[in-house]
Order: C-alpha cells, then structure tokens, then sequence
C-alpha cells in the first residue's frame, strides 16, 4: 500500500493540510487559523508532526502566499514585444507587476516594488538606440529594493558600468523573439521565495518542508494547465477562466482564445494559458481599495439589485457615503463584479481586452470564493455577457482541488509554458 502525500498551503491568516492519494485525489484536508505568536515554523511542524496517518517525510509539497506576492516595476524596450514577454514571466513566477514603463518614459514611478526589472531587445551586437536609451534611463525616478538588467547581452556590461548595484540575468528573448522561460521566471521565482522566507521565517523549517516551496499563485496557474488539458477532475469543454478570489488580490487565469481581436495588448506568442493579477482587489488586505471601486462604480445599483434580497436603496446610499460595512459575501461578489468589468474593458496597465462572451466555463477559487453561490455569480457574468448568446457554466472549487492539482505537478508532467 502506497503512502499517502501531504500537501501544505501557508496563507496571511490560514494554513491548510490536505492528505492526498497517488491518484492526485484529496482525501482529507483540515484548515488551522494562524499561530503568529508561534511563528510559522513551529506552527507548521507541529501540526505536520501530529498526523496520524503513514506518508513520505521526504515528499511533503508546500507553497505559501504568505507574504502577499512579489511586487516587479517593468521598463522595457517596447511595451508589446519585451515589455509583454517580461510581464508574462513574471506572472507565471507568482510575482506581481505593478507598471510597464518603456525606457523613452519620463515621469517615473514612485510606488515601492521589491524589483526593477529592465530589458529589451533581442542579443545583438549593434543597436545604437538600446544604448542611448539606457544611458538616458534614471532609476532614481523609481522607488525599488532591486534593479535587474535582462535586456539585449551585448550591453550588459554599459548597464552594470552605469549602475553598479545592479544584477544582470540572461535576455529572455536570447537571438529570437521567441520567450525563453528559463531566464525571467527562474530568478523571479528565487527572488519571491527569498523574500518569503525573509518575511515569514519560512526559513526556519526544517529541511524537508522548506526544500521545494512554491509560490502560490505559481501553483494555482499550474492547476489550471491541468484542468485546461484535462489532467484533472475538473473539466472544462472549450474556453475558460479561473478567477482565484483572495483577502489581498483576485486573479485572472484565462485560456488565450477569449482575448478580442480588437485589444491592443495581447499575451506573447505561443502562450496558451495567461495570468493577470489585480493587487487592488481584495476582502482583507485589499478591502479598503475594493469598497473604493465599488462604491464609485457608474454601476453599482445594478450589481447591488442582483446581490442583494431586500434594502438595496438603502444599502445603495450607505455605501455612496462610505457609511456601510458589506459582508464577505458581498465583498466577494464585489471583486468579482469589479475584476470582470476591468477584463471586459482592457481597463489596466497590459490587461487584454476579453470577449466574456466566448467563456464557455467559469472556474472560482480561492477561500474568498467560497462565499459564493452559482447562480448569482451566472448573474453577476450576464452583467457583462448580456443576450451574446452564451450560456456559461460555472464551477465553484468548494474542495480546493486546483490548488491540488498544481502542487502535485512536476515538470515531467508540464502540459504549458
């Protein structure tokens, strides 16, 4: 009899332990609220050294968005060719970009982010206007812990001349303008996980729980691969999206044929699965910016006339005048009406513009999600669908089997990049 496999998800208020088969399948999962006056550490082996059952001390998977994400700044040669191939690894790292300058931009970024990464251009020898661009670039117009170069090889050496604290990495784009994602997503990913440990004493568990931690927005991208090629329990017939609803962002997990035609911004080439993260919206961490948008949305009587059961002028009112605290449920309902207006408009910094009418099937995650209801998030999407002749299905993942099914993918099994 095979041993059993444990699966550990360290989160800003909760950690979750879910025993699972070989079949990928869960058996048991328990959730424990955060022991901050332990520390994470102890907290965590301890829980871990109190199950009762036979599993494999060396297989142990954890990931943890503990600390709330990776914040990266982007400048970049052009926005749709590097500034689009560095934006899409570091979403596929779990990190969260924040802006896409390009280098001829002025005016500069004051909100801190952990990393400022530059690049562009592919690797050759003579491009004359990278090199006046990057002696022009101030980095003193950005607030930022790391500056890391990943443009065009052949000026690594003028970048690391002007700006000696500076890491250089490898071009993501090498000769070509076909992504490489060994490069990017490999040194964001580190980059998060340090910055993990640094701010939660991940780095205090023993050896084999902190060995193979992933982030886990990385995680839940990974499970929705396996759901969109079906290698999981979930099914999905034809284009979809996963919208993971949390306390400090929701994101966006889209298959890339629902993007319109008419969007400027467009995932890189050969994608097949994208990302994109709005770190505004939120039930705890992000509430306040949440109950911002909400209450000065244009359409706000609309979202509250289908969420609501009784005293929606009332609550109309309050809530224009910052005078009424909704509940997580409505707060949930919120980042979604909020996250699917912004997709359908292309309304954020490289956000595509999505045809919400070619979803053939919603996926909802996360723990905010867990407030919903199918039937009035189907109501919520006709907000934005309409009469297009869709008929949506939504699937609300109540067991948490997309986080599963990406913490037990391993590279041989990749079905994306």
């Amino acid at each position: 009899m095979s041993k059993l496999r444990i699966a550990i998800d360290i989160g800003s208020t909760v950690v979750k332990i879910a025993k699972i088969d070989s079949n990928d399948e869960i058996i048991e999962q328990n959730f424990y609220a955060r022991d901050f006056e332990a520390g994470i550490a102890h907290q965590v082996e301890t829980l871990v050294d109190f199950l009762d059952i036979s599993y494999d001390k060396d297989s142990i998977q954890v990931c943890s968005s503990a600390n709330g994400g990776l914040r990266v700044g982007i400048i970049c040669l052009t926005s749709y060719y590097s500034g689009a191939t560095l934006r899409n690894q570091a979403l596929s790292a779990g990190a969260n970009p924040i802006f896409v300058h390009d280098l001829e931009e002025d005016g500069g970024n004051l909100n801190y982010v952990d990393i400022l990464l530059v690049g562009g251009g592919i690797d050759c020898k003579d491009f004359p206007p990278l090199e006046q661009r990057l002696k022009r670039f101030n980095p003193d117009k950005y607030h930022f812990g790391l500056l890391i170069y990943a443009g065009n090889c052949f000026y690594a050496d003028l970048f690391s001349r002007l700006f000696p604290m500076a890491k250089v990495i490898d071009n993501p784009l090498a000769e070509s303008l076909n992504s490489r994602r060994s490069t990017v997503f490999e040194t964001l990913r580190r980059a998060y996980l340090d910055d993990l440990v640094f701010k939660e004493g991940i780095s205090e568990l023993r050896n084999n729980l902190s060995k193979a931690i992933h982030p886990t927005p990385e995680i839940v991208n990974r499970g929705f691969q396996r759901v969109v090629f079906n290698h999981s329990s979930i099914l999905i017939a034809g284009a979809g999206v996963l919208i993971d609803i949390g306390g400090a962002t929701t994101d966006i997990h889209y298959t890339v044929e629902i993007i319109s035609n008419e969007s400027d911004d467009k995932p890189s080439a050969g994608t097949s699965v994208a990302r994109y993260v709005f770190t505004d919206l939120g039930i705890v961490a992000s509430v306040e910016s949440t109950l911002l948008q909400i209450r000065s949305h244009p359409r706000l009587y609309e979202f509250l006339n289908i969420t609501l059961a009784e005293n929606v002028r009332e609550v109309y009112r309050l809530l224009r005048e910052g005078q009424y605290e909704p509940s997580a449920e409505l707060l949930s309902y919120a980042c979604l009406f909020i996250a699917l207006d912004r997709f359908s408009k292309g309304q954020g910094l490289g956000l595509p513009i999505a045809d919400l009418g070619k979803i053939s099937q919603f996926v909802l995650t996360g723990g905010s999600a867990q407030n919903l209801k199918e039937q009035m998030v189907l109501k919520v999407i006709d907000l934005f669908v309409g009469n297009k002749g869709s008929n949506p299905g939504v699937y609300i993942d109540r067991n948490y089997q997309i986080w599963v099914d990406g913490i037990t993918w391993h590279h041989s099994t990749a079905y994306a990049v």
